[in-house]
């Protein structure tokens, strides 16, 4: 069997979501889930809190560590491992779950048992699986660093590592055929291809059946030109040919057989035909998922190098910033800074960036409180040229004002 192995990223918001799917609370739209066999799901992780809080106390303690943890930070890797129905009956339920609990080993030591937060295992669907969420920390540092746990390097590694992994526990287990760089895909679209795989299958199987009872109902039809060959003599009457009556019996007899067997044979080339127009049909839509994954696969590279490059943006930033304040409390001794020169400085930044008054009372605000940022620690010509700046724009505000009120000339 090949490893079915799926993995998705996920930010604090997205926990609660899988937390839903997994304990089956809220509403239930999968029509492969059949309820009276829930009691039978069960966890490898012992833990009395729920998955949302297991997550959230756990990167709590890693933010206190030293991770830099965010709003959009990736703190969680939903994983769905699956074994296939038919692998799971000539397993037995036994060996099935003697593979997930080896799946499980594998990812405790990758990503430490403490990051490990829950291994739900799923008997209440078509095919067996396992919901398996651990928080991606780095195993050089310690800290939660989704980008350096989880690379493409790493998702190879899983791809290579863990079907030997089984392999040694005496599990018949390969690596995948699919992609090599990349396992990020909807969980949703990963069950519903997995679900149209079994469902080919099905058709192959259904559709080979038919072709052998076409064969077999073939084969008496053979009989009939057995009747060709045999030799007849001819009658002095009209030169009829004359038969015995057992054998006109047996090719009235084999005629009507005939006739059913052909009907018959022509109702299963028609549904055989019906079989392959489905097959084709699914394969097409197998195809179009495909590619509707692909193109997934693009967006998410590009808005993981827009995010990645967004990130080392602001890390650059507050580096800067850590630096000027460094320097404002070392070298000019700038322990603190009264309200009213702190609203005045963020103007001039302002200023200097191009920004402008967009009408008279915004103008008269601005003036305001730049004057109040006199006798600060604000260089005074500085301030004085951005007065004079705003100063002109509100007269320039003051003279349309007037001419308004004039109204046009006669």
């Amino acid at each position: 069997m090949e490893l079915a192995w799926n993995a998705q990223k996920n930010q604090m918001s997205d926990v609660k979501g899988k937390e839903m799917e997994q304990e089956r609370k809220g509403k239930i739209s999968n029509e492969d889930i059949d309820l009276d066999k829930t009691k039978d799901n069960y966890d490898l992780v012992d833990s009395d809190e729920n998955l949302y809080n297991q997550v959230k106390n756990r990167v709590a303690a890693l933010k206190e560590s030293g991770s830099r943890v965010q709003k959009n930070s990736v703190v969680m890797y939903s994983n769905i491992l699956t074994v296939s129905a038919e692998q799971a009956e000539i397993w037995g339920e036994e060996k099935t779950d003697d593979y997930f609990k080896a799946c499980y080993d594998f990812f405790s030591e990758e990503f430490g048992r403490q990051n490990v937060v829950s291994a739900k295992i799923h008997k209440d669907e078509t095919a067996p699986h396992m919901h398996l969420h651990f928080i991606p920390v780095n195993k050089e540092n310690g800290k939660l660093q989704a980008r350096i746990s989880m690379n493409k390097a790493k998702i190879n590694y899983i791809h290579d590592e863990l079907p030997k992994y089984l392999q040694e526990r005496d599990f018949e287990v390969e690596r995948g055929a699919g992609k090599k760089e990349k396992n990020i895909e909807d969980i949703h679209e990963y069950k519903e291809i997995q679900k149209l795989k079994e469902e080919v299958q099905k058709q192959k199987k259904e559709l080979n059946k038919e072709l052998d009872e076409i064969k077999i109902a073939k084969m008496p039809l053979l009989d009939l030109s057995e009747i060709d060959k045999r030799k007849h003599e001819k009658g002095f009457i009209n030169k009829r040919i004359e038969l015995s009556v057992d054998d006109f019996q047996n090719l009235s007899k084999m005629g009507l057989e005939n006739i059913k067997l052909r009907k018959n044979h022509n109702q299963l080339y028609n549904e055989k035909e019906e079989y392959k127009a489905e097959f084709n049909n699914l394969g097409k839509y197998k195809k179009k998922l495909e590619n509707k994954i692909k193109e997934l696969d693009q967006e998410i590279d590009n808005r993981e190098n827009k995010i990645n490059k967004m990130e080392d943006d602001m890390s650059l930033e507050t580096k800067r910033k850590i630096v000027y304040m460094d320097m404002l409390k070392n070298d000019f001794k700038v322990n603190s800074m009264s309200e009213n020169e702190f609203e005045a400085r963020l103007l001039l930044r302002d200023i200097d960036d191009g920004e402008k008054p967009r009408n008279k009372k915004q103008a008269q605000s601005w003036k305001e409180t730049l004057e109040k940022g006199r006798g600060t620690q604000i260089e005074p010509t500085r301030l004085e040229k951005a007065i004079e700046k705003i100063q002109e724009m509100l007269e320039r505000f003051m003279e349309k004002v007037i001419k308004r009120s004039r109204g046009p000339r006669r």
